[in-house]
């Protein structure tokens, strides 16, 4: 997928969201700010993980929407059991957790994570083949020889 005339209308994006975010902070709708979060932090990766300005669709597929998928099934899960369990004590944990909290520990750390780790282990060269790091390297030295020459 091709984001070379996307990428301004993406940072835009990412501002107003992060905007947005801190005013449903202010207004304490903090619910509505993670699942901003969650479109925020996707772009972010969309601009991080683009290879000349191109996103591979299979890295798009998996992990990426999946990890997005992820979180906010455990942004959901965690408000559904806090709002459960507003002004009681369960007769229960999740592997020693408040249940609302499991949540946030199973999917957004642990899924969340592992979901990433594994689309960029199976993916790596849709995102950073050794060719392209030799390139980036290559750059960099020419920048660093540049800099020492012109002092």
């Amino acid at each position: 997928m091709d984001i070379q005339g996307k990428r301004t209308g993406i940072i835009v994006t990412i501002a107003l969201l992060w905007g947005a975010i801190s005013v449903l902070g202010w207004y304490e709708m903090y619910m509505p700010g993670l699942y901003l979060g969650v479109l925020l932090m996707f772009l972010h990766m969309v601009l991080g993980v683009s290879v000349n300005h191109k996103v591979s669709k299979k890295f798009l597929i998996f992990p990426l929407i999946p990890w997005a998928v992820v979180w906010v099934i455990s942004f959901y899960l965690s408000n559904m059991h806090a709002n459960i369990f507003t002004g009681v004590m369960p007769n229960f944990t999740i592997l020693g957790f408040h249940p609302s909290f499991s949540w946030t520990v199973l999917l957004y750390w642990i899924g969340g994570m592992l979901t990433l780790t594994w689309g960029f282990i199976l993916y790596k060269d849709e995102w950073l083949s050794s060719s392209e790091w030799d390139e980036f390297k290559r750059k960099v030295e020419l920048i660093d020889q540049g800099q020492k020459g012109g002092r």
